[in-house]
């Protein structure tokens, strides 16, 4: 059991946000050592995936509409800038690669594969924020992405085929602006890709939270 299989096993809601996480249990299900196991723990904790309360066992993290207004936030500050720095320093391989990664993002969003998804958006926005050279944003972004993973895979299953579309229609047009070099637009198409984002996700926030 590795980090990478635990994360995977929280965004597929294997692990539900809230459910509690005990060694013994992990240890059984998967045959570590505890000490394994406790190091595996702390790497998602550091990566805003568990939360650990004193004295009581780790539990999947939750996500409530502040948590989500204030991933928003975040992204809407960081990835309009990222975008602009990329224009202005990307190598023509990493705009290759950034429209790469748009291909992956429609065919996971095509598939209804949220893990998929999770790991070429994730894969997306990691190669927008290398092209635009700038290393304190990139690390910001790190555990940033986990959650905003966690919020994808708490809202996907509830989207309908419009939120996808539109989702697609805007990096589309990131990397559309991207190939032209115009950074002023593509720095717009990510704010308003974060908006949209924010707008649906606390829609589905709420219906979750009500049932």
């Amino acid at each position: 059991m590795t980090v990478a299989s635990l994360r995977k096993a929280i965004f597929s809601l294997h692990l539900r946000p809230g459910e509690k996480l005990t060694e013994r249990g992990l240890c059984e299900l998967t045959g570590v050592s505890r000490s394994l196991m406790r190091e595996v723990l702390r790497d998602l904790e550091a990566h805003g995936l568990i939360s650990n309360v004193p004295h009581k066992s780790p539990v999947v993290a939750m996500l409530t509409r502040n948590d989500a207004r204030e991933i928003y936030e975040v992204r809407s500050a960081l990835e309009p800038m990222a975008a602009r720095l990329f224009v202005e320093r990307a190598t023509d391989e990493q705009i290759v690669k950034l429209d790469a990664m748009e291909d992956r993002c429609r065919q996971a969003m095509a598939d209804k594969d949220v893990l998929a998804l999770i790991d070429a958006l994730e894969g997306f926005y990691n190669t927008l924020f290398a092209g635009a050279g700038n290393r304190t944003a990139a690390m910001l972004v790190r555990i940033l992405y986990n959650k905003a993973g966690l919020l994808r895979a708490i809202t996907f299953q509830r989207q309908t085929e419009t939120d996808a579309k539109r989702s697609m229609t805007y990096i589309a047009r990131i990397v559309a602006a991207v190939r032209r070099r115009d950074a002023e637009a593509a720095a717009a198409a990510c704010l308003i890709q974060v908006k949209r984002s924010w707008k649906v996700a606390m829609q589905l926030l709420d219906h979750v939270n009500h049932e």
